[in-house]
């Protein structure tokens, strides 16, 4: 079987919403909400699991967690920094993966996911032999709480094929609007 790990990316920086990935939603950070899930999949463990910080409160969390943490360099930590480039810094890192292993990168704001939709995308690579799954949105529009993708299609450049989705209803929390509406749904 392929090597699975998940990468969740979490920088201390945010614009609309200081402190956004340890910004409580019923007394608990929103990247506890996705490091949990993740600990319920039955393929993610603290063994498989990386956060990916320059965060020294998510840095505290992951420990108490015993999730694995990636420094983030200062460089990967900007605004104007792609997702792309921070999961190739921790794909790097974590090092010795085959192209056929699973990258499962979730999103730390995203405080509705679930292990089992985490486990459904990781279930149709793996099972539909597809080469990305990602959720969308009731409209179908992408809405980043969770990709999983062969390791092959990590950087890839150019168009990707075998894709598929996992249709969800969740709220990604950019602002304090956003919290509100999850303290209605939650």
């Amino acid at each position: 079987m392929n090597k699975v790990v998940a990468i969740i990316p979490a920088r201390a920086g945010s614009k609309r919403l200081k402190g956004k990935n340890m910004y409580p939603l019923r007394g608990k950070p929103l990247i506890e909400y996705t490091i949990d899930a993740a600990l319920n999949s039955h393929y993610l463990s603290e063994n498989n699991l990386y956060v990916t910080t320059d965060y020294g409160d998510v840095k505290e969390l992951c420990k108490s967690k015993r999730v694995k943490t990636i420094d983030r360099p200062g460089s990967l930590a900007q605004d104007h920094i792609w997702t792309q480039d921070v999961i190739d810094h921790a794909v790097e890192t974590i090092g010795n993966l085959h192209p056929d292993d699973i990258i499962v990168i979730l999103q730390a704001n995203s405080p509705q996911i679930t292990a089992e939709i985490i486990d459904k995308c990781i279930q149709r690579v793996i099972g539909e032999d597809l080469w990305q799954v990602h959720t969308v949105d009731q409209e179908l529009v992408h809405n980043g709480a969770i990709q999983v993708m062969k390791n092959k299609v990590c950087s890839h450049k150019g168009k990707v094929n075998y894709n598929g989705v996992v249709i969800t209803d969740w709220i990604d929390v950019h602002t304090l609007a956003d919290i509100k509406k999850l303290e209605e749904v939650i």
